[in-house]
């Protein structure tokens, strides 16, 4: 009876409890609902608020997309312009059948859909006029109708602005200009554009209508030796004529819009407040960007964009409802969690622990991380001070070639092939020992259970087998094997930082050496490491301060033994180190980034470098080398065109170098690319060619026009016969190709026999000449000359 009085009261005394606590939590469920819909409308509006800026920023993409396709329209009339330019510095006098022949093979029409003529109008004075009709007369092909020939407008003038070659899309009678039309007399936009292309030494653009189209005239002025004169006096002198193409802007702009409907253009040039070109229509209220596009030429967009607010916003009225629907729910969850006190502190104790375990392992592995690796580092340290028997050590675990896996096979792939490490890794040690991933491929192991019978590296060693296993993924089909380095550093240290720091260093060691090994830790790697950081932050400098120059390595006609061309060679002067050698810092430069900077700079000075040596009669070719990371950059083409244009030199007298390891690299951007720069007229060697992994195939996709073969091969030619008869099937591969064959590194008159026996195109090495400053090039050459002439006049 007792009990069950007790029993009863308590039970009162609870529920007395209850009610007061009952009401509490539903006056904290009540004011969650109301805080979580007030923030449903304040996310919802900021949701609206996103969008109009999204819209907003869409458009602004847009017009910058537009703007850029403009941009290269612009810049795709120009890479004929240069061309052209090169076809009269070259043949001055040409006939109207060679100017025909040249854009035939240039495919001028059909690679430009909106050129709809072309021509070049020389400067013919007064003297001159009878020598110029008679040249014409001469020609068959002249565009002279007839063979009549009548200066328009008629009369006496001191210079005539006639047309000397031309090329039309469509030939009618309208198209035919009279023979004997001066540019320079009638219309006046005409002579206007025609004489300020001439002094100016720049494009003069010339937007007027033919008929009904809408036509913009773009004149190049042509000047011998290729080099814009400083002066305007010296322009005149040296002007060859003005290269003039006639363009329809409504195509290009009609290709600008293309994935764009609903944007309008205006097209202007220069400060002119009139509309020059336009397409498409702006609709009423249309949000409008301007952007410059190209020599003076600017264009407006315009677009109508979103403008809404919360309640024309589905994702923010979506937001809004979900708001609502949430908080009511957290409101009933709070309610519910508040009355079952004992349910809700388990759920938190249970959430705790996971959350504590995601904080401290990686999500993919389950492997402790980075954090919870250092903390049981730094405790394996504590004990090793208090128990003498224990000598810590950690190994620092990198997969090898992890990249190309993701490339080949994809990110599920990796993924797998991270889960399967780090499984391999949990077998290859004890239960006592840490394996923690610390991010991307790298893992760690920290080895409390080695001893003087099991060493640490004789676990790593244990590791590296247990990896050569292959992989097979989930398909069941797939399968690969992969390798790991590893760096291993045993000792004390003053912190856990520390230890991973000096087994990183083993890693990179063991990077070093060939991957797929184990290196141990010693004093020497941290200077080393540090020479490395300095010459790093060093180098990032080195283009700024000047202290990169270039020597040249002659290279020679293997059948006559004459110098044809050069290649520029980077080396870095060094304040304190001297001069440094490009084995030192360029992988250095490929590694941080800098060799784009370089490369830029070396392209630049060598065409400048040419364009010196041209003006000074010695008319050499100049081959460039192109690292794997500018050959991955879409600012390529642009490079080697501005350094063409500022230097003046025929695009044909460039060469770029590139490695058959880098083309292999990116296969189908590398022959976009590399198109691209052929459509310039450069010519494309590939170096070090017989050491990478390209097929017949890849070498037709490329459109080389030269092969170098790998001075390792040249070296051997005497001693291995598998050496000779790689060099003469590379030889016969360029002929049957039609590719020119260069060799590498010839040494010796026996090497030099024996390629010119297999009929070797080309060489360069010791043997001729070693790499030399500009200075001592140019005596090279004038010696060169000498010999020549001597030997001509020597009976």
């Amino acid at each position: 009876m007792p009990t069950d009085r007790f029993s009863r009261v308590s039970g009162a005394r609870e529920a007395a409890g209850g009610r007061p606590q009952h009401s509490l939590w539903t006056a904290l469920a009540a004011i969650l609902i109301a805080a979580g819909i007030a923030v449903s409308v304040l996310g919802s509006r900021l949701v609206a608020g996103n969008d109009r800026q999204r819209a907003r920023a869409t458009f602004d993409a847009a017009a910058a997309d537009v703007a850029s396709t403009l941009t290269q329209a612009l810049e795709h009339e120009e890479d004929l312009a240069i061309g052209a330019r090169a076809f009269v510095i070259g043949n001055p006098y040409a006939s109207q059948a060679a100017f025909l022949d040249w854009t035939r093979a240039v495919e001028a029409l059909p690679r430009y859909p909106e050129l709809q003529g072309a021509g070049l109008v020389v400067e013919v004075p007064a003297a001159q006029l009878p020598a110029f009709e008679a040249r014409e007369r001469a020609d068959p092909t002249s565009p002279l109708p007839g063979g009549s020939f009548q200066v328009l407008p008629p009369g006496p003038r001191p210079f005539y602005c006639l047309l000397a070659l031309s090329l039309t899309r469509t030939v009618t009678p309208a198209d035919k200009v009279p023979a004997g039309f001066d540019y320079c007399a009638l219309p006046t936009s005409l002579r206007s554009a025609f004489l300020t292309a001439r002094d100016s030494g720049q494009n003069a653009y010339l937007p007027y209508k033919s008929g009904a189209a809408d036509v913009l005239v773009v004149e190049t002025p042509v000047y011998r030796g290729g080099v814009v004169p400083r002066t305007v006096a010296a322009r005149r002198r040296a002007f060859l004529g003005d290269f003039g193409t006639t363009v329809i802007p409504r195509i290009v702009l009609r290709t600008a819009l293309r994935g764009h409907p609903h944007m309008a253009l205006e097209f202007r040039h220069g400060t002119s407040s009139s509309v020059a070109f336009r397409a498409g229509a702006a609709a009423p209220g249309a949000r409008s960007a301007t952007r410059d596009v190209h020599y003076g030429w600017t264009m407006r967009a315009s677009e109508a964009v979103y403008t809404g607010g919360m309640l024309s916003d589905s994702k923010a009225l979506l937001l809004l409802g979900g708001g609502i629907v949430l908080s009511a729910m957290l409101g009933l969850l709070l309610f519910v969690l508040g009355t079952g006190r004992s349910r809700a502190r388990a759920m938190v104790r249970r959430k705790t622990q996971e959350l504590s375990h995601q904080a401290l392992h990686d999500a993919l592995t389950d492997l402790p991380n980075r954090a919870l690796a250092l903390d049981r580092a730094e405790r394996m340290l504590a004990r090793a001070r208090r128990e003498q028997s224990i000598v810590p050590a950690a190994l620092f675990v990198d997969v090898d070639r992890f990249k190309r896996v993701n490339d080949t096979y994809g990110h599920a792939a990796g993924d797998q092939l991270l889960r399967t490490v780090a499984q391999r890794l949990r077998g290859a040690v004890r239960d006592q020992d840490t394996v923690g991933r610390l991010g991307g491929d790298e893992f760690v192991v920290l080895l409390e259970s080695a001893t003087r019978e099991i060493p640490p590296d004789a676990i790593a060693e244990r590791v590296i087998e247990a990896m050569r296993e292959p992989v097979v993924l989930d398909d069941g089909a797939t399968a690969f094997t992969c390798s790991v380095s590893i760096g291993i550093a045993i000792g004390m240290r003053a912190s856990a930082d520390e230890l991973l720091r000096d087994a990183d260093l083993a890693l990179y060691a063991a990077k070093a050496e060939g991957k797929d090994r184990a290196v141990l830790f010693e004093a020497s790697m941290q200077s080393s490491s540090a020479e490395h950081l300095q010459l790093e932050a060093e180098l990032a400098e080195a283009v700024e301060n000047q202290q990169l120059f270039l020597v040249y390595q002659p290279i020679f006609d293997l059948n006559t033994r004459k110098m044809v061309s050069v290649e520029a060679l980077v080396r870095w002067q060094h304040p304190e180190r001297g001069v440094v050698a490009p084995d030192d810092f360029i992988p250095l430069a490929e590694e941080t980034g800098h060799i784009g900077a370089i490369g830029r700079w070396v392209l630049d000075e060598a065409c400048r470098q040419a364009a010196e040596w041209k003006a000074k009669g010695h008319l050499i070719g100049m081959a460039v080398n192109v690292s794997a990371h500018q050959l991955d950059e879409d600012g390529l083409v642009h490079d080697v065109r501005r350094a063409l244009g500022e230097s003046g030199i025929a695009p044909s007298s460039l060469t770029l170098e590139i490695t058959e390891t880098a083309l292999m690299h990116d296969v189908l951007s590398a022959s976009e690319r590399l198109q691209a720069v052929k459509a310039l007229g450069v010519r494309i060697a590939i170096d070090d060619f017989g050491t990478g992994f390209s097929s017949l195939a890849y070498l037709r996709q490329f459109s080389a026009d030269a092969l170098k073969i790998d001075r390792s091969f040249i070296a051997a030619i005497n001693d291995s016969r598998d050496s000779a008869a790689i060099v003469h099937t590379l030889v016969a591969l360029g002929k049957a190709l039609h590719i020119e064959t260069l060799a590498e590194g010839i040494e010796g008159l026996d090497q030099l026999e024996l390629l010119q026996h297999e009929q070797c195109d080309q060489g360069q090495g010791f043997l001729f000449a070693r790499p030399l400053t500009p200075e001592a090039l140019e005596r090279f050459l004038e010696s060169e000359s000498r010999d020549s002439a001597a030997s001509a006049v020597t009976p």
